[in-house]
């Protein structure tokens, strides 16, 4: 079996509060319909601070702005070449994190896997290439990519991850997820828009995978994956995913997702139970991604979880946003914070275009 030995996370240097950014989206949409419809997501939200990698958001005087002029709207060429030129840097400080709780280093450690995570840039050779040769990782490394797949990204990551271990006991995978999210701003007056100016941040994760012999062998306590269950529910595929457009990368989401994913949510932690044969009062922990407050409010509710039962889901949406694909890591550090006790199992699920549920279960061993 495999085992998440170590979890990295880091966001970019601009952090702006939420009512700070609010200020700005307001100024921008220069809508007084719009101003009020977001003020009120903007109450509802859940969220504290947001980062990104450009400075326009905040009070920052430093950096380069990228929405350089009142209703400038860059294109998406424009909106590339911060990605490229911000991703991997963020994705090698979520690395560095956690090699650093592991106290050793990428030579020193050897991995034998690379495999990255985004939807939020594409180009090639990708940011695969550039971490491989940034740091120093071999030429021959085997290296693939998870790209465009939204939120629950991760978990297609950790499948594989998963998958390689297994296969191959000696592996040593390297997974980072890395999204730069606000880059692909625009104040577009419908309620997707709305909604996703209102939600979405920067940041990167970084989960290193072992088997459960080498974290035993080498006093690495972790996370075992014991399985994953994934659902494709076509019903809902007009209700999230993403266009590319001239302008940018334009999300889909909309208002029904909470409503849907809530009716669905019994039936899924039934069938993932049934597979990993384990009911839902064994389950000591939930790592459930936080789309939205609605999400996680709808959630508790239909599984009647009690009122702490989704505290670092709230905690990382509160503290960052949503930052799609590293997200579910940033709830899994999160929930290790609180001190881990030996056997005790997580169970995380996430949500992505598809309609596109996916669910993993974990224990925690020394």
């Amino acid at each position: 079996m495999s085992r998440i030995i170590s979890l990295g996370t880091a966001v970019p240097q601009y952090g702006s509060r939420q009512n700070r950014i609010l200020e700005y989206m307001q100024g921008a949409y220069a809508d007084e319909t719009a101003s009020r419809k977001l003020k009120l997501l903007f109450h509802q939200s859940g969220i504290e601070t947001r980062h990104s990698v450009v400075p326009d958001f905040g009070d920052e005087k430093t950096g380069t702005p990228l929405f350089k002029a009142s209703h400038y709207l860059p294109n998406v060429e424009e909106r590339m070449k911060i990605y490229k030129e911000h991703a991997v840097p963020l994705a090698i400080d979520a690395i560095d994190n956690a090699l650093e709780k592991l106290n050793t280093s990428v030579t020193d450690f050897g991995f034998t896997h690379l495999i990255t995570v985004t939807c939020t840039g594409l180009y090639a050779p990708g940011i695969d290439a550039e971490i491989v040769e940034r740091l120093g990782l071999p030429d021959d490394i085997f290296r693939t990519t998870v790209n465009f797949m939204g939120c629950n990204a991760a978990f297609h990551a950790l499948k594989l991850g998963d998958i390689i271990v297994r296969a191959e006991p000696d592996a040593k995978v390297l997974i980072v997820c890395v999204e730069l999210c606000t880059i692909h701003f625009q104040p577009k007056n419908n309620h997707d828009n709305l909604l996703s100016n209102t939600i979405f941040g920067d940041g990167a994760a970084a989960a290193i995978i072992t088997s459960n012999a080498y974290g035993k062998d080498h006093h690495h306590c972790g996370l075992t994956i014991n399985g994953f269950y994934s659902l494709l529910l076509n019903k809902g595929k007009d209700l999230m995913g993403w266009n590319i457009t001239p302008v940018n990368f334009e999300m889909i989401l909309d208002a029904k997702v909470p409503e849907f994913i809530g009716n669905e949510i019994n039936n899924i932690v039934l069938k993932a139970g049934n597979k990993f044969n384990i009911q839902p009062d064994a389950i000591n922990h939930w790592a459930v991604h936080p789309g939205g407050k609605k999400i996680l409010d709808t959630i508790k509710k239909q599984l009647h979880l009690p009122d702490d039962g989704l505290q670092s889901s709230y905690n990382v949406l509160e503290e960052y946003g949503n930052m799609s694909s590293p997200t579910i890591l940033f709830v899994l550090n999160e929930i290790g914070k609180a001190l881990l006790q030996i056997d005790e199992t997580i169970f995380a699920v996430g949500f992505g275009p598809g309609l596109s549920i996916e669910t993993a279960l974990l224990t925690y061993e020394e």
